[in-house]
Protein backbone atom coordinates (compact mmCIF):
# COMPACT_ATOMS: atom_id res chain seq x y z
CA UNK A 1 0.00 0.00 0.00
CA UNK A 2 1.45 3.19 -1.15
CA UNK A 3 1.80 6.29 1.39
CA UNK A 4 -0.95 8.26 -0.21
CA UNK A 5 -2.99 5.98 -0.14
CA UNK A 6 -2.51 4.88 3.41
CA UNK A 7 -3.27 8.53 4.06
CA UNK A 8 -6.39 8.48 1.95
CA UNK A 9 -6.97 5.76 4.03
CA UNK A 10 -6.70 7.44 6.68
CA UNK A 11 -8.54 10.77 6.32
CA UNK A 12 -11.79 7.63 5.31
CA UNK A 13 -11.34 6.34 8.24
CA UNK A 14 -11.75 9.89 10.20
CA UNK A 15 -14.82 10.77 8.06
CA UNK A 16 -16.15 7.18 8.93
CA UNK A 17 -16.04 8.37 12.58
CA UNK A 18 -17.86 11.48 12.15
CA UNK A 19 -20.67 9.68 9.96
CA UNK A 20 -20.81 7.33 12.68
CA UNK A 21 -20.98 10.23 15.60
CA UNK A 22 -23.63 11.41 13.08
CA UNK A 23 -25.54 8.77 13.66
CA UNK A 24 -25.59 8.56 17.62
CA UNK A 25 -26.42 12.41 17.91
CA UNK A 26 -29.41 11.84 14.81
CA UNK A 27 -30.69 9.40 17.35
CA UNK A 28 -31.05 11.74 20.03
CA UNK A 29 -31.97 14.91 18.42
CA UNK A 30 -34.89 12.63 16.81
CA UNK A 31 -36.63 12.63 20.26
CA UNK A 32 -37.75 16.29 19.77
CA UNK A 33 -37.44 17.02 15.28
CA UNK A 34 -38.28 14.87 12.38
CA UNK A 35 -35.47 13.48 10.55
CA UNK A 36 -35.74 15.64 7.43
CA UNK A 37 -36.02 18.36 9.59
CA UNK A 38 -32.71 17.67 11.16
CA UNK A 39 -30.83 16.81 7.22
CA UNK A 40 -32.00 19.92 6.05
CA UNK A 41 -30.93 22.59 9.08
CA UNK A 42 -27.11 20.35 9.07
CA UNK A 43 -27.07 20.67 5.17
CA UNK A 44 -27.51 24.74 5.41
CA UNK A 45 -24.84 24.70 8.33
CA UNK A 46 -22.59 22.84 6.47
CA UNK A 47 -23.28 24.69 3.20
CA UNK A 48 -22.34 27.96 5.08
CA UNK A 49 -19.30 26.56 6.85
CA UNK A 50 -18.17 25.39 2.81
CA UNK A 51 -19.00 28.60 1.39
CA UNK A 52 -17.56 30.84 4.07
CA UNK A 53 -14.24 28.47 3.78
CA UNK A 54 -13.98 29.18 0.05
CA UNK A 55 -14.52 32.89 0.30
CA UNK A 56 -11.45 33.30 2.44
CA UNK A 57 -9.26 30.78 0.52
CA UNK A 58 -9.95 33.40 -2.17
CA UNK A 59 -11.67 31.47 -4.34
CA UNK A 60 -14.40 32.71 -7.63
CA UNK A 61 -17.09 30.32 -7.37
CA UNK A 62 -20.06 29.80 -9.94
CA UNK A 63 -22.18 27.25 -8.07
CA UNK A 64 -24.57 27.48 -10.82
CA UNK A 65 -22.30 25.58 -13.11
CA UNK A 66 -22.76 22.20 -12.60
CA UNK A 67 -21.60 19.06 -14.81
CA UNK A 68 -23.26 16.10 -15.22
CA UNK A 69 -21.78 14.19 -12.65
CA UNK A 70 -21.77 16.76 -9.81
CA UNK A 71 -25.75 16.87 -10.84
CA UNK A 72 -26.01 13.30 -10.55
CA UNK A 73 -24.62 13.19 -7.31
CA UNK A 74 -27.01 15.96 -6.14
CA UNK A 75 -30.16 13.97 -7.41
CA UNK A 76 -28.30 10.99 -5.75
CA UNK A 77 -28.05 12.52 -2.53
CA UNK A 78 -31.47 13.87 -2.62
CA UNK A 79 -33.35 11.12 -3.58
CA UNK A 80 -31.50 9.13 -0.81
CA UNK A 81 -32.88 11.53 2.13
CA UNK A 82 -36.03 11.62 1.27
CA UNK A 83 -36.16 7.70 0.17
CA UNK A 84 -34.55 6.75 3.65
CA UNK A 85 -36.79 9.06 5.96
CA UNK A 86 -39.80 8.01 4.55
CA UNK A 87 -39.07 4.27 4.57
CA UNK A 88 -37.98 4.73 8.13
CA UNK A 89 -41.80 5.87 8.82
CA UNK A 90 -42.34 1.99 7.81
CA UNK A 91 -39.62 0.15 8.71
CA UNK A 92 -37.10 -0.73 11.27
CA UNK A 93 -34.08 1.57 12.22
CA UNK A 94 -32.25 -1.78 11.92
CA UNK A 95 -33.76 -2.58 9.07
CA UNK A 96 -33.08 0.94 7.19
CA UNK A 97 -29.37 0.66 8.35
CA UNK A 98 -28.94 -2.88 6.57
CA UNK A 99 -31.01 -1.86 3.33
CA UNK A 100 -29.15 1.46 2.76
CA UNK A 101 -25.69 -0.26 2.88
CA UNK A 102 -26.60 -2.32 0.12
CA UNK A 103 -25.02 1.02 -1.87
CA UNK A 104 -21.35 -0.74 -2.62
CA UNK A 105 -23.60 -3.68 -4.21
CA UNK A 106 -25.27 -1.01 -6.49
CA UNK A 107 -21.59 0.79 -7.00
CA UNK A 108 -20.38 -2.01 -8.40
CA UNK A 109 -23.26 -2.93 -10.59
CA UNK A 110 -23.30 0.73 -11.72
CA UNK A 111 -19.64 0.88 -12.39
CA UNK A 112 -19.25 -2.60 -14.54
CA UNK A 113 -22.78 -1.14 -16.71
CA UNK A 114 -20.88 2.10 -17.27
CA UNK A 115 -17.65 0.72 -17.85
CA UNK A 116 -15.88 4.11 -16.17
CA UNK A 117 -13.93 2.35 -13.80
CA UNK A 118 -12.64 -0.68 -13.82
CA UNK A 119 -13.98 -3.48 -10.97
CA UNK A 120 -11.27 -5.86 -9.90
CA UNK A 121 -11.79 -9.25 -8.23
CA UNK A 122 -10.91 -8.10 -4.73
CA UNK A 123 -13.16 -4.96 -5.36
CA UNK A 124 -16.67 -7.91 -5.15
CA UNK A 125 -14.52 -9.52 -2.17
CA UNK A 126 -14.13 -6.64 0.03
CA UNK A 127 -18.01 -5.81 -0.86
CA UNK A 128 -19.27 -9.21 0.10
CA UNK A 129 -17.27 -8.95 3.26
CA UNK A 130 -18.36 -5.41 4.12
CA UNK A 131 -21.91 -6.56 3.57
CA UNK A 132 -21.70 -9.40 5.72
CA UNK A 133 -19.90 -7.56 7.94
CA UNK A 134 -23.53 -5.09 8.23
CA UNK A 135 -25.60 -7.87 8.61
CA UNK A 136 -24.00 -9.84 11.25
CA UNK A 137 -24.04 -6.85 13.56
CA UNK A 138 -27.58 -6.42 13.31
CA UNK A 139 -29.12 -9.62 12.28
CA UNK A 140 -30.75 -10.65 15.52
CA UNK A 141 -33.22 -7.28 14.52
CA UNK A 142 -32.80 -7.52 11.12
CA UNK A 143 -36.15 -8.67 9.93
CA UNK A 144 -37.03 -7.38 5.79
CA UNK A 145 -40.36 -7.78 4.19
CA UNK A 146 -41.80 -9.12 7.70
CA UNK A 147 -45.58 -8.03 8.34
CA UNK A 148 -46.32 -4.15 7.56
CA UNK A 149 -42.49 -2.95 7.11
CA UNK A 150 -42.43 -4.51 3.33
CA UNK A 151 -43.06 -1.33 1.81
CA UNK A 152 -41.01 0.50 4.19
CA UNK A 153 -38.16 -2.05 3.15
CA UNK A 154 -38.31 -1.07 -0.53
CA UNK A 155 -38.09 2.19 0.43
CA UNK A 156 -35.12 1.60 2.25
CA UNK A 157 -33.92 -0.58 -0.77
CA UNK A 158 -34.16 2.46 -3.41
CA UNK A 159 -32.08 4.35 -0.37
CA UNK A 160 -29.42 2.14 -1.29
CA UNK A 161 -29.56 2.63 -5.05
CA UNK A 162 -29.82 6.42 -4.91
CA UNK A 163 -26.64 6.57 -2.18
CA UNK A 164 -24.88 4.34 -4.74
CA UNK A 165 -25.59 7.04 -7.58
CA UNK A 166 -24.35 9.95 -5.18
CA UNK A 167 -21.24 8.14 -4.32
CA UNK A 168 -20.62 7.11 -8.19
CA UNK A 169 -21.04 10.79 -9.51
CA UNK A 170 -19.25 11.90 -6.79
CA UNK A 171 -16.52 9.84 -7.38
CA UNK A 172 -16.61 10.71 -11.08
CA UNK A 173 -16.47 14.68 -10.22
CA UNK A 174 -13.74 14.48 -7.54
CA UNK A 175 -11.33 12.15 -10.07
CA UNK A 176 -12.20 15.73 -12.36
CA UNK A 177 -10.51 17.76 -9.41
CA UNK A 178 -6.99 18.92 -9.39
CA UNK A 179 -6.89 20.17 -5.49
CA UNK A 180 -8.54 20.37 -2.09
CA UNK A 181 -10.39 23.89 -2.89
CA UNK A 182 -11.71 21.96 -6.13
CA UNK A 183 -13.60 18.87 -3.96
CA UNK A 184 -14.41 21.58 -1.45
CA UNK A 185 -16.67 23.83 -4.36
CA UNK A 186 -17.40 20.37 -5.42
CA UNK A 187 -19.18 19.27 -2.13
CA UNK A 188 -20.87 22.35 -2.08
CA UNK A 189 -22.50 22.33 -5.30
CA UNK A 190 -23.97 18.83 -4.44
CA UNK A 191 -25.02 19.92 -0.90
CA UNK A 192 -26.84 23.23 -1.69
CA UNK A 193 -28.96 22.12 -4.64
CA UNK A 194 -30.14 19.10 -2.09
CA UNK A 195 -30.78 21.76 1.03
CA UNK A 196 -32.35 24.04 -1.45
CA UNK A 197 -34.90 21.06 -2.46
CA UNK A 198 -35.62 19.37 0.82
CA UNK A 199 -36.28 22.91 2.68
CA UNK A 200 -39.96 22.63 1.94
CA UNK A 201 -40.05 19.59 3.99
CA UNK A 202 -40.06 22.26 7.42
CA UNK A 203 -43.34 23.28 6.80
CA UNK A 204 -44.89 19.36 7.33
CA UNK A 205 -43.86 19.07 11.04
CA UNK A 206 -43.78 21.48 13.88
CA UNK A 207 -40.38 22.71 14.92
CA UNK A 208 -39.87 21.92 18.70
CA UNK A 209 -36.06 22.35 18.90
CA UNK A 210 -34.42 23.26 22.23
CA UNK A 211 -31.27 24.98 23.12
CA UNK A 212 -29.15 21.22 23.15
CA UNK A 213 -31.08 20.33 20.01
CA UNK A 214 -29.76 24.12 18.12
CA UNK A 215 -26.23 23.27 19.75
CA UNK A 216 -26.26 19.48 18.29
CA UNK A 217 -27.77 20.84 14.95
CA UNK A 218 -24.60 23.24 14.66
CA UNK A 219 -22.15 20.19 15.38
CA UNK A 220 -23.58 17.71 12.59
CA UNK A 221 -23.53 20.20 10.43
CA UNK A 222 -19.93 21.45 11.00
CA UNK A 223 -18.25 18.60 11.92
CA UNK A 224 -20.68 15.67 10.36
CA UNK A 225 -21.27 16.76 7.16
CA UNK A 226 -19.09 19.76 6.10
CA UNK A 227 -15.72 18.28 7.75
CA UNK A 228 -17.07 14.57 7.36
CA UNK A 229 -17.76 14.93 3.88
CA UNK A 230 -14.36 17.00 2.81
CA UNK A 231 -12.81 14.67 4.09
CA UNK A 232 -14.56 11.54 2.60
CA UNK A 233 -13.95 13.38 -1.05
CA UNK A 234 -10.49 14.05 0.10
CA UNK A 235 -9.88 9.99 0.19
CA UNK A 236 -12.34 9.50 -2.75
CA UNK A 237 -9.66 11.45 -4.56
CA UNK A 238 -7.25 8.71 -4.35
CA UNK A 239 -9.26 5.04 -3.65
CA UNK A 240 -11.69 3.45 -6.03
CA UNK A 241 -14.99 4.19 -5.83
CA UNK A 242 -15.34 0.94 -4.62
CA UNK A 243 -13.64 1.72 -1.71
CA UNK A 244 -15.07 5.08 -1.00
CA UNK A 245 -18.48 3.07 -0.56
CA UNK A 246 -16.94 0.84 1.86
CA UNK A 247 -15.12 3.84 3.87
CA UNK A 248 -19.24 5.00 3.98
CA UNK A 249 -20.00 1.68 5.19
CA UNK A 250 -17.43 2.01 7.77
CA UNK A 251 -19.28 3.95 9.39
CA UNK A 252 -21.36 1.44 10.81
CA UNK A 253 -18.38 0.84 13.32
CA UNK A 254 -18.03 3.61 14.42
CA UNK A 255 -21.93 3.54 15.28
CA UNK A 256 -21.59 0.79 17.34
CA UNK A 257 -18.36 1.97 18.90
CA UNK A 258 -19.49 5.42 19.98
CA UNK A 259 -22.99 3.86 21.51
CA UNK A 260 -20.90 1.58 23.54
CA UNK A 261 -18.50 4.16 25.00
CA UNK A 262 -20.94 6.94 24.91
CA UNK A 263 -24.67 4.92 25.86
CA UNK A 264 -23.60 2.15 27.56
CA UNK A 265 -24.77 0.00 24.56
CA UNK A 266 -24.02 -3.95 24.56
CA UNK A 267 -20.65 -4.94 22.69
CA UNK A 268 -22.07 -8.84 21.28
CA UNK A 269 -19.31 -11.07 19.62
CA UNK A 270 -21.38 -10.80 16.33
CA UNK A 271 -21.00 -7.02 16.53
CA UNK A 272 -17.05 -7.70 16.95
CA UNK A 273 -16.82 -10.09 14.26
CA UNK A 274 -19.21 -8.27 11.74
CA UNK A 275 -17.09 -4.59 12.32
CA UNK A 276 -13.89 -6.68 11.45
CA UNK A 277 -15.20 -7.88 7.93
CA UNK A 278 -16.13 -4.76 7.62
CA UNK A 279 -12.56 -2.94 8.15
CA UNK A 280 -11.25 -6.19 6.73
CA UNK A 281 -13.17 -5.21 3.32
CA UNK A 282 -11.92 -1.44 3.11
CA UNK A 283 -8.24 -2.21 3.45
CA UNK A 284 -7.99 -5.17 1.40
CA UNK A 285 -8.25 -3.57 -1.75
CA UNK A 286 -5.61 -1.22 -1.11
CA UNK A 287 -3.39 -3.82 -0.18
CA UNK A 288 -4.08 -6.44 -3.42
CA UNK A 289 -4.48 -3.56 -5.44
CA UNK A 290 -0.48 -2.54 -4.69
CA UNK A 291 0.83 -6.28 -4.79
CA UNK A 292 -0.59 -6.53 -7.99
CA UNK A 293 1.25 -3.29 -9.18
CA UNK A 294 4.36 -4.55 -7.64
CA UNK A 295 4.19 -8.16 -9.60
CA UNK A 296 3.57 -6.24 -13.03
CA UNK A 297 6.57 -3.65 -12.00
CA UNK A 298 8.69 -7.36 -11.57
CA UNK A 299 7.28 -8.71 -14.78
CA UNK A 300 8.44 -6.02 -17.14
CA UNK A 301 11.84 -5.68 -18.55
CA UNK A 302 14.07 -3.40 -17.20
CA UNK A 303 13.98 0.16 -19.70
CA UNK A 304 16.75 -0.23 -22.61
CA UNK A 305 17.19 -4.27 -22.55
CA UNK A 306 18.25 -5.55 -25.58
CA UNK A 307 15.37 -8.48 -26.61
CA UNK A 308 16.69 -12.29 -26.39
Amino acid sequence: MTRPYAIALCFGFIAAFLMGANSVIVRYLTGDLHGLQIAVFRLWIACFVIFVMLKLSGRRLNLFRLDRFTLLASTGFTLNYITFHIGLEHTSATNAMVLENTAPFFVLLFLVIAGVERVRWFDVLATCLALAGVYLTVRHDFDAGAGESLIGDFWELGAGISWAIFIVGSARAVKQTRSTMDRMEVLLKILLPSAAVLSPSLLFYPLEASATDAFLLVLLGVLSTAFGYYLWYEAMATVSTVTAALLAVLSVVFTFAIAYVALGEEMTPDILIGGALIITGVVLPGILNAREQRKASETQPAVGSEAD
